[in-house]
């Protein structure tokens, strides 16, 4: 046990009283223990060092993280629900039956529950929880609950029983009208996608040939109409319609209901994503929908910020054209917030008589995994240059490396409305209402300028299930350790060969549900293999294929599309473009490619993954120096279970950057609710890590000035072991320390000893460094950032090199056409 810890557990100790595991109980009971505990008296709200509190649901876990005033991780807690919830018999989070994914509403509400309970009993600190001034969240991606017509009574009376678990109260039977509802890994809504590309193609063939003045006289081809559908959803939502979209789901629930059965949705009061969920138990009242989460489920349209109405009127027609019933519709989805930092309103009774949380503590919306990430750090507008002048304009690209069960995801902000199938297109998750125009807030109140201008929009490039590709890849060829596939990773030449002919292509698809291929699809020499030659080169091609394309299509090509889509045709960047390019830009132009790459999730410190993401994208990689995210990891931490990766803070484990950016952004609504701040959000973050690395530096110095301020009358010279040398000596070197000459000396003095040659040693390792890199004049690192990679030119333009042969057979793999 750490110094760390042990002074945790004896001021734990000495300030609270023991505190009672709460019994796992079974979804029927509804009583927390026997005697039931008596509630906690309202604490006091504390007027100086508030918290802030994340909640991150995730498919397989919880995680809670708490901050401090300046944006450090204080505390984290964790509740693994397939180990601490074995009664709900789910597998990582959910019940799977083939292609139907399912999880139980009442799960996630009994995961919350003990979620709390840890925070509460676990902490050192016995004034944590009542000093927590706002919660923010994360939800479940694209799961959809059904509550039912009795969920806002139950939610009232929950207020009045704190001896009650959550999921007690809110119980499948009673407060939900589908108890399991489909999740993000359900792919069973294949032919209500169908339905919908197919209606809505028709709509925009029909609307095209009106505004030109033709009329309809013969039958359109299928995939003429599928295309035009597919199309015309995208503009519409932002996004490309999969059978894991919402908006599938809710259309498969319509067209299930029984003749004798009045239907799902007729018992339904509310229609909410797992962040309005979460919201609305911490409110004690339903809660509006995040306009950022709500662009997820393909039914929400991201520049009218409303939900679609065409899209709802063939929803509740049950697949047929019916435009009587949109109002029913609008409301079990209910409004829509777009303010990400606005005061929802205060904490229910329920919290503060069981837990203990402040009476004044404020609940900010909570919103979808990618939005929460996006905010993990402060990233520059993917705004271009008018001129060619700077081929490469100051832009961020945020790369989010999943765990096993995630997807892959690259973030920028994006000023332009651009959708497109290869991306999704969602609001800025922290956009205040005075920063839109047409609130007449465009300028700020004091000092009469130009707000900063927070992009309308963050772009959403994702790939799908990439980690369980290089789990495969793990077990199959690296004898199911990450520090082989690291290993092999980082010495296997790019393209597996050395020469520059006949270079070898990996793809994975896990699913099939946008193409036939499905699996591991290999290529040398443009032609398909079942294996390669040498089966060493797999995981580093697997890698490569990630990095370019992932699940459907490539990281680099999509983000280089979405630059090239926010230049003007005329731009002179497009002149060696030809019309019947593969890629759609200049493959060796650096204006299609980001400044800077900053790197988070579970795999980000894998060596071999941010050295061939710098590279591929030309761009230095940056890893956020926020305490929550730092390891020690050199493999993909969170996808084996060879050690647990856990922070410096009191041994906790380390957050995920979702947790952190709902917790900034709870950080951020509290200043605007209790200090009137009207700073944008990239601002009062951006502020805040200076502050850290402003406070760091000084701190550095002080032990700088501090270590060379001590001579050899200090520490060393007046030590027992200072023998045969007088006061104005030198101090012994370390090596000197260490030899046999040097007198014994007691256990206590022994680690003193040892303690201050470790300081010596990083101290003057530490200047050493310094002194190298004014040599070589190398910029410092960013604040709130750490360099961790830089790119090869030569590597890179091998890799632009490869990309039209690239192009070329994905294209062919996603069609079967080989």
């Amino acid at each position: 046990m750490s110094a760390l810890d042990t002074l945790a557990a004896s001021l734990f100790a000495s300030t609270s009283p023991p505190h009672p595991h709460a019994p796992h109980l079974k979804p029927s009971e509804t009583l927390i223990g026997s005697p039931p505990p008596a509630p906690l008296p309202p604490p006091r709200m504390a007027t100086t060092n508030p918290l802030f509190l994340s909640i991150d649901a995730g498919v397989a876990k919880y995680r809670a993280c708490v901050l401090d005033e300046k944006l450090r991780v204080v505390w984290t807690a964790e509740v693994d629900i397939g180990e601490e919830l074995p009664e709900y018999g789910t597998r990582d989070g959910v019940h799977t039956l083939g292609d139907v994914v399912t999880t139980p509403s009442e799960l996630r509400l009994h995961a919350l529950d003990l979620l709390l309970e840890k925070l509460t009993r676990d902490s050192p600190d016995p004034t944590l929880v009542s000093r927590i001034a706002c919660i923010s969240g994360v939800g479940q991606p694209s799961t959809l609950h059904y509550l039912s017509h009795s969920f806002p009574t139950l939610l009232a009376s929950l207020q009045h029983s704190p001896q009650s678990r959550i999921s007690s109260i809110l119980s499948s039977e009673t407060a939900f009208a589908l108890a399991s509802p489909a999740t993000s890994g359900d792919t069973s809504a294949s032919s209500q996608v169908r339905d919908l590309k197919m209606h809505f193609g028709k709509l925009a063939i029909a609307q095209a040939m009106a505004s030109e003045g033709e009329e309809d006289h013969k039958p359109l081809a299928k995939g003429v109409v599928l295309e035009a559908g597919r199309a015309e959803l995208v503009r519409r939502t932002g996004g490309k319609v999969t059978s894991r979209s919402p908006v599938a789901q809710v259309l498969k629930v319509v067209q299930e209901k029984g003749e004798e059965d009045e239907g799902v949705l007729n018992r339904t009061e509310r229609i909410v994503l797992e962040s309005g969920l979460l919201a609305s138990v911490f409110l004690g009242e339903l809660a509006p929908a995040d306009a950022a989460d709500a662009c997820s489920t393909g039914l929400f349209n991201p520049v009218l910020g409303d939900w679609d109405d065409d899209i709802l009127d063939f929803l509740m027609a049950g697949g047929e054209n019916n435009a009587t019933k949109i109002g029913k519709m609008r409301e079990l989805l209910g409004e829509v917030e777009k303010d990400g930092g606005i005061e929802l309103g205060r904490i229910a009774p329920y919290f503060i008589q069981r837990f203990g949380f402040s009476p004044n503590c404020i609940i900010a919306p909570f919103t979808g995994p990618e939005p929460a990430t996006f905010l993990s750090f402060p990233l520059t507008s993917t705004s271009p240059p008018p001129t060619a002048s700077h081929a490469r304009p100051p832009r961020d690209a945020l790369v989010s490396l999943s765990s096993i069960d995630e997807s892959d995801v690259l973030l920028v902000p994006c000023e332009i409305y651009l959708p497109a199938q290869e991306r999704s297109v969602v609001c800025h998750p922290a956009k205040a209402w005075w920063e839109n125009p047409l609130a007449g807030g465009a300028k700020s109140e004091e000092g009469g300028g130009e707000v900063d201008g927070t992009p309308e929009f963050v772009a959403v490039i994702s790939s799908r299930d990439a980690g369980v590709g290089r789990a495969l890849s793990r077990d199959l060829y690296c004898n199911g350790q990450w520090d082989v596939f690291s290993h092999l990773s980082a010495i296997v030449p790019h393209g597996g060969t050395i020469g520059l002919d006949e270079k070898y292509y990996a793809f994975f698809f896990p699913h099939g549900e946008a193409t036939s291929a499905q699996g591991f699809i290999r290529f040398v020499a443009g032609a398909k293999v079942h294996e390669f030659t040498d089966r060493k080169i797999n995981p580093r091609l697997l890698l490569e294929s990630q990095s370019y394309a992932g699940t459907v299509m490539s990281l680099r090509l999509r983000l280089g599309r979405l630059y090239r889509a926010l230049l003007s045709p005329d731009d002179p960047r497009l002149a060696k473009t030809r019309a019947f390019d593969a890629c759609g830009f200049p493959a060796f132009s650096s204006a299609f490619l980001p400044s800077r790459i900053v790197i988070v999730g579970e795999a980000a410190q894998n060596p071999a993954m941010s050295s061939l993401i710098s590279t591929i994208f030309d761009a230095p990689a940056f890893l956020p120096l926020a305490s929550g995210l730092k390891s020690l990891a050199t493999g993909q931490a969170g996808q084996g279970e060879q050690e647990e990766e856990r922070d410096v803070l009191g041994g906790r484990k380390k957050t995920s950057a979702a947790a952190l950016g709902a917790g900034y952004k709870a950080a951020w609504a509290f200043s605007r609710s209790a200090k009137g701040d009207r700073t944008p959000f990239r601002q009062f973050l951006g502020a805040a890590i200076d502050a850290q690395a402003a406070e760091e530096t000084a701190s550095e110095v002080g032990e700088k000035v501090e270590y060379e301020g001590r001579s050899a009358t200090g520490t060393f010279a007046s030590s027992s072991f200072a023998s045969g040398s007088s006061a104005s000596a030198p101090p012994p070197s370390i090596l000197s320390l260490t030899s046999q000459s040097t007198p014994r000396t007691s256990h206590a003095a022994g680690e003193a000893l040892e303690h201050e040659q470790t300081y010596r040693f990083e101290a003057q390792t530490s200047r050493e460094w310094e002194e190298e890199d004014k040599r070589r004049n190398l910029e410092p690192d960013p604040p709130g950032l750490t360099l961790v990679a830089m790119p090869d030119k030569d590597e890179w333009r091998y890799y632009s090199s490869m990309l039209p042969e690239f192009v070329r057979l994905e294209r062919s793999a996603l069609k079967g056409l080989v």
